[in-house]
């Protein structure tokens, strides 16, 4: 009788379950339905299976209880709540009655459909945040595939810039170099043309030089060329006083060399002479100069 009665009391609460209880008749399966879609399990305890197979080794018939547990799958909470469940049966199996906690199961059943309710709303509002994220990201998308489009541009203008700001620095080099190179030109060719001045001043001084020493020589050939001519002259003039004085002579007559001396230094006759001519000069009554 003892093994039997734990059986006995399985069967009665499944009866009661399905068929007796008006809170878990099919007339209030609507209203459970409005809480959300329930999937039914088939499940054990292990303490139920555990006394099963002990009952099996003592004499006398057992039967496997089943209980019906609505939950939401994937549920921690609900699956906590079944636990529990399961483990106040155990706990009034071995009491041996189970009529007197009904009303505590079906508030224990009740919750676990508040506890799905609630999840589900967790999960439609996850899901709309989720939504909600997902067309952030989306925009967050577009905006990062724009800035990136703008970056694109702003480092091909930079890149230009770059190469605009190159060959400007390039020519600017390059004009420098070339006002250099000018300067130098310029400086070089100043330079040789005052070579080529001194070099041109330098042949005109030789020339210079040897023109005054040729006309230095010139200078002397007509210096000597020209006291041969004085030379020549003053002898000649004073031959021609000479000749005149003894025309003179002659022309007065009794007059003697010894009455009329002249002497060149003086260029005045002593003595009785007749009267000096007024065209004679000194030079004239000069002897001629001894060679």
């Amino acid at each position: 009788m003892r093994a039997a009665e734990p059986v006995s009391l399985a069967l009665f609460f499944w009866f009661f379950l399905t068929n007796c209880h008006p809170r878990c008749t099919q007339a209030q399966t609507p209203r459970w339905k409005m809480a959300g879609k329930l999937e039914p399990l088939k499940m054990e305890a292990p303490e139920v299976v555990k006394e099963a197979e002990e009952a099996e080794d003592r004499p006398g018939p057992f039967l496997h209880p089943v209980i019906l547990v609505f939950m939401s799958p994937g549920q921690t909470k609900s699956l906590k709540m079944t636990e529990d469940l399961l483990a106040m049966v155990k706990k009034l199996q071995k009491e041996g009655s189970l009529a007197p906690q009904n009303e505590d199961l079906i508030n224990r059943i009740n919750e676990l459909q508040q506890a799905k309710k609630k999840s589900s709303e967790e999960l439609g509002e996850a899901q709309a945040l989720w939504e909600t994220l997902h067309k952030e990201l989306d925009s967050l998308n577009g905006e990062k595939a724009h800035l990136e489009e703008v970056l694109s541009k702003k480092q091909e203008a930079l890149r230009i810039l770059q190469l605009h700001c190159q060959r400007k620095d390039s020519r600017a080099q390059k004009s420098h170099v070339e006002e250099q190179l000018e300067n130098l030109m310029g400086q070089h060719k100043d330079l040789w043309e005052f070579h080529m001045l001194k070099q041109r001043l330098a042949r005109e001084i030789c020339a210079l030089q040897s023109s005054k020493e040729q006309l230095l020589t010139e200078e002397k050939l007509a210096l000597a060329k020209l006291e041969e001519v004085e030379l020549q002259l003053s002898s000649g003039r004073a031959r021609a006083v000479n000749d005149g004085l003894k025309a003179e002579l002659e022309k007065f007559g009794g007059q003697g060399p010894a009455q009329i001396h002249c002497t060149p230094k003086d260029g005045a006759c002593k003595g009785e002479a007749g009267p000096e001519r007024p065209g004679a000069r000194r030079e004239d009554l000069e002897p001629p100069p001894e060679h």
